[in-house]
């Protein structure tokens, strides 16, 4: 915990596709249509864009950030203003890809943005978690930060192949060749990945005690804690084919069809804005909040089960192409997006 808060942070997200670099968003990334991890997205871009987010980026993409900044999480160091290609928003911390390295800002409590040397070049995904982060390196993953509950104990099968991850409070997530691996906290069996999750898989997505999958087919996996009914999937997600997932501290989201849904913080159906109800290509998820980026580049940001949207930065109106969420705040990165392949 943070010292005298004792907040959880939001997840993300994420998937491989981001991780890939699809402009459709990813996570938590991020984010752009289902990828891979942060963004982090978390996400979650084509693959999706879901809460860590990670993308190709080209040159001239702005991050922005807005909402709680009580660590500096949401004030940019001047590394991580441009050029950046995936972020990812952690409860009460930030992190960056760029040129292959990690930049880290906000609490470093548990020395979570204490970046760890290899990860100056070739790092393919980020992840920002409560009180931990992970990257992810020559398909290995690489966590530091708080240990609590085994959080940053890498297993084995975490340290080949792996193309996304995602942090949620004290576990995380990765997924290797369609299968998602996890460790740490288990309490709630949010570790103990349910066997259609080990197949087919193209995105993940972590909250604060529950986990969520994408398979390739469209359908949305979750497990973990279900006492706020989080892991409650409606029939609507279930009988559909969804695009892009997150994760937030005791609810989940969906897209399917363009349109998200949410569940959970004890709420079979949430209620979401009309924004969000067309158009939506990527999702991120915090403690109490949900970002959305719609298809025209614009992303809203709303509180869980309201139906009203939050002030956001004017320049996220236009030209985003991911987003995450944290906690209290958000990230996203704008500009024009990349070439067709």
């Amino acid at each position: 915990m943070l010292t005298h808060r004792h907040f959880w942070r939001a997840r993300r997200w994420a998937s491989s596709a981001l991780l890939c670099g699809a402009l459709v968003a990813c996570c938590g990334p991020l984010a752009l249509s289902l990828p891979a991890s942060a963004a982090a997205l978390p996400a979650h871009q084509t693959l999706q864009p879901l809460q860590p987010l990670q993308q190709r980026a080209t040159p001239g993409w702005e991050t922005l950030a807005w909402g709680d900044d009580a660590y500096g999480q949401a004030t940019l160091p001047d590394d991580a203003k441009q050029d950046v290609s995936a972020v990812s928003a952690g409860d009460f911390h930030s992190l960056a890809l760029k040129d292959g390295g990690v930049i880290a800002w906000g609490s470093d409590l548990y020395h979570q943005t204490d970046v760890p040397a290899s990860l100056s070049s070739g790092v393919t995904a980020v992840s920002a978690g409560y009180l931990h982060s992970l990257a992810v390196k020559d398909g290995a993953v690489v966590a530091w930060g708080s240990n609590r509950m085994g959080s940053t104990d890498v297993p084995a099968d975490a340290k080949s192949g792996v193309s996304a991850v995602a942090a949620g409070q004290f576990f995380s997530l990765a997924l290797k060749n369609g299968a998602v691996v996890a460790w740490g906290d288990n309490r709630y069996e949010q570790t103990s990945v349910p066997e259609e999750a080990r197949t087919d898989v193209k995105a993940i997505a972590a909250g604060q005690y529950h986990a969520l999958a994408l398979t390739d087919a469209g359908k949305v996996i979750a497990w973990g804690d279900n006492r706020s009914k989080q892991t409650d999937i409606p029939a609507v997600v279930k009988n559909g084919v969804a695009t892009a997932i997150a994760a937030g501290k005791d609810f989940s989201v969906a897209v399917v069809n363009g349109r998200v849904y949410a569940w959970g913080s004890k709420l079979a159906n949430q209620n979401v804005p009309a924004l969000a109800q067309s158009k939506v290509t990527a999702v991120a998820a915090g403690y109490d909040h949900i970002v959305a980026l719609l298809d025209g580049g614009r992303a809203i940001d709303w509180k869980v089960n309201t139906t009203g949207v939050t002030a956001v930065p004017a320049l996220a109106g236009t030209k985003v192409q991911a987003v995450s969420a944290g906690a209290y705040h958000a990230l996203a990165l704008r500009g024009d997006p990349p070439p067709t392949q």
